[in-house]
């Protein structure tokens, strides 16, 4: 019996607390072991202290509490419940205590901020989840003195009252305290801890815009965990639920054993996956989770605090068990041992217990984990950790077991830049000549077939290079890094189907373009079928190329705000400027021969940057290998049958699709075809183009599989609250690339940005004023044309910057997979309405306009309804659009043929046609 109420003291004493008063804990306290205190050299970590949050006793008495249930609302600090031991957990009549007091603190980063009482919640609980949500905060679970609860509360405040109202929510299936939850995705999950009882590995979520029900998920395998620490963080495709850590309490002959690892569930797969055992970089024994607090960093860091040490924790967890063995087997002397061991036990002085005073920090993508710093204050169990306003604030917790702590701390992590003078002379030097070459050619653009097709003086060597930095640019430099660093190479061979769709390119589509003299790819479209065609295709294409643009115009904005700190919708405000000014100076011969300036400049960088990773990876070029193949960074294939991933024949699919809608319906490309002198120049440009596609491509693969040796080798060289992961080059640049060199490559990321967002406004530029604008003003002069022209392009390029702005607020994974959902959405009808055109002469412009609509209202009805990848987008929308086309032309077949506007029927005299349309 005495065995059974000492255990179930250290139950409540030591697995249910929280955080430590400063000063207690110093890097002496590990005097039997040696551990590492780091310091990242990109982060900055401040605490301050907030008001004291005192719940009971006075003078050297004070108290606050452990396990509340926390979080903010608006301005406003929220803690309600939590525990303690009054008269402290050594005395005779230690008794633990539940509290339903609310306490609120408003503006706490304020000095003058006051902790005041503001109501109370239904029952006196603690060793709960509680989760802030946007109507507040969520309060699940927990127990009190009888038990475990299953009741959940939304604590929510009234604008201008300082009362915190309670509102009922829809009960656990079961009761559970000491459980890990969190929130993300529009769902709360809940894991662990004790379930009716007894540890338990259940797991639960609650849908948040419809939460009537809890639904049970997969339980997590292996043994049950409590008091781990859960949080939802990015993964390399999706958001993730961690439950992390926790204890398994001693059960019938089997001893108590604490958990040094975590697990992860996919709501896309509705599966569980191990993560690394909690092993820090450079150390030799793994940690414990328990009694810890979690909060996400950035985009794929997970930043822990305080918590039990492993081994203290496991010896007094297992202790009763050992005194109940240690009877059975009559050996006193052990009894003994133990016995003085239990009764001394929360007798110590606090650095004894040594909880951990570092912060404990792991990476989603690398899957490693490292300790920075070294905080004596945090060195708690048990407190609450609370998201406010960029801060973590930390309230109260046990400094040791059984005594909690008063403090209340704000914890602020910054980023250290250091870009340099060098590097910013560099850029500037860029940029300026960059605006001079504009000028150039802005003399030379006299006419309208200057400034849209560069009066044909381009070479076909020119425009192949214009046309790679066209389609490839910043995405390329930027998210495809950052996607081979998150994930592995499944997405090349979308590049291998650019070479392979040159071929029919250069046969099928190339002499339409060329033979017919047209302006605007669109202008096929009139002759083959009619004028609402046309004006479709062209509206669509240019909502495209303003979505693009602010896509690609958000990429070097990141990358500017990560290496120097400016603001970033400063800077996508400026580069917005800037490249608009570029590129509506000089008509399509400034933007192809900046092009090929920035293609050089794009190429070397990238090619410099590779070899830098590879050989600056722990180990070198071996390390390089190996780390790779053992983490499966070379991966080309998935061999698999799914239609929501991006599987081998989904990627191939796909990028037959994506590249023939790009090839053959983009205004971009297109125009590059009509740049040369020649069609069999372009022809070559084409071929160049695809050759350079597959194998330059190779390089930033590589970054990308560099990036993630050199980190998962050296992960105290990462940035932990760095906020996008499309980021993770310019963060490299910056922090280990040598002065100079580092300017030249955020330069070459501003080249690759002002060749596409060039290419994308003064195609805009092309489309609006040849389809839309020369059609209803048939009379306008050329220099009429043109002026409209520069005009259309400020405008396209202010709608890009606008939306770039919107975009700088999303939460938005990986950008490579953004431009590719919305190629698919908006472009593949463009794609089905030539192919329409070209290779199905009985259609006419009915079946094709029905098809068009199809095909774009299928692939958006797809992406609403269905987990279909988005790489599938442009494959189907195609197949939709000509099949419809194809349908409707048994009942409105073509009845008059044009010569020369399908393959069947191209003639070398063709020209004629355009006659009629202008």
């Amino acid at each position: 019996m005495k065995i059974a109420i000492l255990y179930d003291l250290l139950l409540f004493v030591l697995f249910f607390s929280v955080p430590v008063k400063a000063g207690l804990y110093t890097g002496e306290n590990y005097s039997d072991r040696s551990v590492p205190i780091r310091d990242n050299h990109h982060n900055t970590i401040s605490l301050k202290k907030l008001d004291d949050l005192i719940v009971s006793g006075e003078g050297k008495f004070e108290q606050g509490i452990s396990a509340p249930y926390a979080g903010a609302i608006g301005n406003v600090l929220v803690v309600a419940g939590g525990c303690n031991f009054p008269e402290g957990a050594t005395a005779d009549s230690a008794q633990k205590v539940y509290y339903d007091d609310i306490y609120v603190l408003e503006n706490p980063l304020q000095e003058d901020a006051r902790w005041k009482k503001a109501g109370k919640i239904p029952r006196r609980a603690a060793y709960g989840v509680s989760i802030n949500i946007p109507e507040g905060i969520l309060c699940i679970g927990g127990r009190d003195e009888t038990g475990a609860l299953k009741e959940c509360w939304l604590l929510k405040r009234e604008a201008g009252k300082s009362q915190i109202i309670i509102e009922k929510w829809p009960d656990l299936p079961v009761h559970m305290d000491n459980m890990a939850g969190a929130t993300g995705g529009g769902k709360v999950y809940v894991a662990g801890g004790h379930i009716d009882g007894k540890p338990g590995n259940r797991c639960f979520s609650l849908l948040l815009n419809d939460p009537r029900k809890w639904e049970e998920l997969p339980s997590f395998p292996g043994k049950g965990r409590v008091q781990a620490v859960g949080t939802v963080q990015n993964t390399s495709e999706e958001s993730r639920f961690f439950v992390m850590g926790g204890y398994c309490p001693p059960q019938a002959e089997k001893e108590g054993y604490v958990h040094t690892d975590g697990l992860c569930y996919s709501p896309r797969d509705k599966k569980w996956y191990p993560v690394a055992e909690i092993l820090p970089y450079g150390e030799t024994q793994t940690l414990a989770l328990v009694g810890s607090a979690a909060t996400p960093s950035g985009s794929h860091h997970i930043v822990f605090t305080g918590g039990v040490d492993k081994e203290r924790f496991t010896e007094a967890i297992n202790r009763p068990f050992c005194m109940e063995r240690a009877l059975q087997t009559k050996n006193d002397s052990l009894w003994n041992r133990l016995q003085e061991e239990q009764k001394n036990y929360l007798k110590h002085p606090g650095e004894w217990y040594r909880f951990n005073s570092r912060l404990l920090l792991y990476h989603t993508l690398t899957n490693s984990w490292i300790t920075e710093g070294h905080f004596p204050q945090l060195a708690l169990a048990g407190a609450a950790l609370v998201p406010y306003q960029g801060n973590w604030i930390i309230i109260n917790g046990e400094n040791k077991p059984g005594v909690r702590s008063t403090a209340v701390y704000a914890i602020q992590m910054g980023t250290r830049t250091h870009f340099g003078w060098v590097n910013w002379s560099v850029l500037i030097l860029y940029l300026l000549s960059m605006l001079l070459l504009g000028y150039y050619f802005m003399r030379r653009a006299a006419s309208s077939d200057d400034f849209f097709k560069g009066g044909g003086r381009i070479p076909w060597w020119a425009a192949g290079i214009s046309i790679y930095a066209t389609m490839l640019s910043a995405i390329t430099y930027m998210a495809i890094p950052a996607k081979s660093f998150a994930t592995d190479w499944t997405y090349y061979p979308m590049l291998i189907m650019i070479l392979l769709v040159s071929f029919p390119v250069i046969k099928y589509y190339l002499p339409f373009f060329r033979r017919l003299n047209v302006t605007s790819a669109y202008e096929y479209l009139q002759l083959r079928f009619n004028y609402t065609t046309r004006l479709m295709a062209s509206i669509l294409f240019i909502s495209f190329m303003v979505a693009r643009t602010a896509l690609v115009l958000y990429l070097p904005s990141l990358a500017l705000t990560t290496v120097t700190g400016i603001d970033i919708y400063i800077c996508i405000i400026l580069m917005g400027i800037v490249t608009v000014i570029y590129c509506t100076m000089g008509g399509v011969e400034a933007v192809v021969w900046g092009d090929v300036i920035q293609g050089f400049i794009l190429v070397g960088g990238a090619l410099f940057a590779a070899i830098y990773l590879i050989l600056h990876t722990e180990g070198g070029v071996s390390g390089f290998i190996d780390i790779a193949v053992e983490h499966d960074k070379f991966r080309l294939f998935n061999w698999s049958f799914d239609c929501t991933k991006a599987v081998f024949w989904v990627v191939i699919l796909g990028g037959i699709a994506n590249n023939l809608i790009s090839y053959t319906s983009d205004q971009t490309v297109i125009q590059r075809y009509l740049t040369t002198k020649d069609e069999k120049s372009a022809g070559k440009g084409i071929l160049m183009n695809g050759f350079m596609s597959v194998f330059i491509s190779v390089i930033f693969y590589l970054i990308g599989t560099g990036l993630y040796t050199f980190f998962k080798s050296q992960p105290g060289e990462l940035d932990y609250t760095l906020s996008n992961g499309d980021a993770i080059f310019p963060f490299f640049m910056m922090s280990q690339m040598p002065i100079g060199v580092a300017g030249l490559l955020i330069a070459a990321i501003f080249a690759a940005t002002m060749s596409t967002i060039a290419s994308n406004i003064n195609s805009t530029a092309t489309a609006f004023s040849m389809d839309v604008y020369k059609h209803w003003a048939r009379r306008a002069s050329d220099k009429k044309i043109v002026s409209v022209a520069r005009w259309s392009s400020f405008i396209a390029g202010g709608l890009g910057t606008v939306l770039a702005v919107m975009m700088a607020t999303w939460n938005i994974l990986s950008l490579l997979d953004y431009f590719n959902s919305i190629l698919g959405l908006l472009s593949s009808g463009l794609g089905g309405l030539f192919i329409m055109g070209i290779f199905f002469d009985r259609i006419d412009a009915r079946g094709a306009l029905l098809g068009f609509i199809s095909g774009t209202l299928a692939v958006f009805a797809l992406s609403i309804y269905t987990p279909v990848s988005f790489l599938l987008y442009g494959a189907i929308g195609i197949v939709v659009s000509v099949s419809t086309g194809l349908l409707f032309s048994l009942f409105f077949p073509l009845k008059i043929q044009q010569k020369g506007l399908t393959w069947k029927q191209l003639e070398h005299d063709s020209i004629h046609n355009v006659d009629k349309i202008r």
